[in-house]
């Protein structure tokens, strides 16, 4: 280290104070204070995936770039008001999505404070907007939730592409935090779908972007929800 810093910046009371700490590397994250840490600050359920997960391949090269030497993924759960999100009043609902969006994203701003300052490198990308839009029409998302959760035990996909808790069912947010350590257990997916294939999701679908084989219109769903949303702003597409 000392050969790749100038003797003039070397010797900087600052650089000389940081170069005296003795070198700490923090070592393997105890699951279950991890997970008490996790419910404190405000999530509902918490998993845990190793990097390494062979589900979760698609995922390495961007988890890497965001957070060079991730170990390990903390998958939170925050449930919703169910009441609120079935609700006709469109303004009763959004301000359900929102808010339990800004639960969730304080969740995981707590939980990484709390891991940096016990020497962990740790991040969390957004649980839900904003996101990387300069990137679109590629992947506009840091890391991918659902499959997260998934690989964590926290749930399994339903045919209307969204992961279904096994306690809170559908009324969920998700979020991820990447982490430079391993964890002492990490989940496994559930050995059932909690998903009936009832197709009610396909028949509710106002633009048949559900198919009933579980494949997704992602375009028809978006258009849609920026139509009704932002009365008539996408009317050009």
């Amino acid at each position: 280290m000392a050969d790749k810093i100038p003797g003039r910046l070397a010797e900087h009371p600052t650089v000389r104070k940081v170069r005296s700490r003795a070198a700490r590397r923090p070592g393997v994250l105890d699951a279950e204070w991890l997970r008490r840490v996790c419910l404190a600050a405000g999530a509902d359920d918490v998993g845990f995936a190793s990097v390494d997960n062979p589900a979760l391949a698609s995922e390495v090269e961007h988890v890497q770039a965001a957070l060079p030497g991730s170990r390990s993924y903390i998958s939170l759960v925050v449930k919703m008001n169910r009441d609120n999100v079935r609700s006709a009043a469109r303004s009763v609902a959004n301000q359900e999505f929102h808010r339990s969006g800004e639960v969730l994203n304080e969740a995981a701003h707590r939980i990484v404070r709390r891991l940096q300052d016990a020497g962990y490198r740790a991040l969390n990308p957004s649980a839900t907007f904003p996101m990387e839009m300069d990137n679109f029409p590629g992947r506009i998302w840091v890391v991918a939730h659902k499959p997260v959760a998934v690989a964590a035990g926290l749930g399994a996909m339903g045919i209307h592409r969204n992961v279904i808790h096994p306690k809170f069912g559908n009324f969920i947010l998700l979020g991820t935090i990447l982490v430079d350590a391993p964890i002492s257990s990490y989940g496994e997916p559930l050995d059932y779908n909690p998903c009936l294939e009832c197709k009610l999701c396909v028949a509710a679908c106002p633009v048949g972007a559900i198919g009933k084989d579980g494949a997704f219109d992602f375009v028809a769903c978006s258009v849609h929800n920026y139509r009704e949303f932002m009365g008539g702003f996408t009317d050009w597409v």
